[in-house]
């Protein structure tokens, strides 16, 4: 049996909070018919928090989306059908996104300045190959980002038909999309302040401001030419 769950973090990223029926479960993991519990995937892990249902509580360790089911693995069996309240941890979730957004920012300023796409990202890291990015590049990007941060510019998320998206000379999002199912027609795509646009199923901020200034922008040379970008946000 499929059972698809409404997918709650795609229209509002800080929602923390909602009620859901457990749909189908099994050992120490369950379906709801609706989540904001963001699963792992783009180099983003996933949410953690918490079933309530009366006196009984169990905790989310860990969401994955297996096709199109969205599965919560907990730490221990919950029965299928009963309604549940749900509450994401809200430290983890802020600080995910706001990453995210950083890595999604960061992306486009580097890709701006006709730096090849990049191959690698996650929340702390950029991976370029080949590349021929520079100490100097990589100082300019650090105070543009933080000037983009200031300048509080919003963050929208939009919903574009597929045949306008064309990923010309971008090997990894071209591979990215032939992996969306085929008969999804309109995909998600996020803004940040203008200057990094790309389609996305993560959470994300509102504004620059929310994703905060970076503390460290470092470049380490790898093989073959690499060049691995490490970052970190203020907390």
């Amino acid at each position: 049996m499929n059972t698809n769950s409404i997918q709650l973090y795609l229209d509002d990223s800080h929602l923390l909070e909602f009620d859901a029926i457990i749909i189908r479960s099994g050992i120490k993991h369950a379906i709801l018919d609706q989540t904001a519990f963001y699963p792992e995937g783009g180099g983003q892990p996933s949410d953690i928090g918490v079933f309530l249902s009366g006196n009984l509580k169990w905790n989310v360790l860990k969401v994955i989306k297996r096709g199109n089911e969205i599965f919560h693995y907990l730490d221990k069996d919950v029965p299928q059908g009963i309604k549940v309240h749900c509450i994401i941890d809200a430290s983890n979730r802020i600080w995910n996104t706001r990453r995210h957004s950083a890595e999604h920012l960061l992306t486009g300023l580097i890709e701006n300045i006709e730096e090849l796409p990049k191959v690698y990202s996650d929340l702390e890291k950029l991976e370029f190959q080949p590349s021929k990015l520079t100490e100097e590049q990589l100082t300019i990007i650090f105070n543009k980002f933080n000037e983009i941060v200031e300048k509080d510019l919003p963050v929208k998320i939009f919903y574009e038909d597929r045949s306008n998206i064309n990923p010309i000379n971008d090997h990894r999002k071209q591979a990215f999309l032939k992996k969306i199912p085929s008969n999804l027609d309109k995909l998600r795509m996020v803004d940040i302040g203008g200057y990094a646009l790309t389609f996305c199923m993560g959470t994300h901020v509102k504004s620059t401001k929310e994703i905060g200034k970076l503390a460290s922008l470092t470049l380490q040379e790898a093989k073959k030419n690499r060049k691995i970008i490490h970052f970190k946000l203020n907390n």
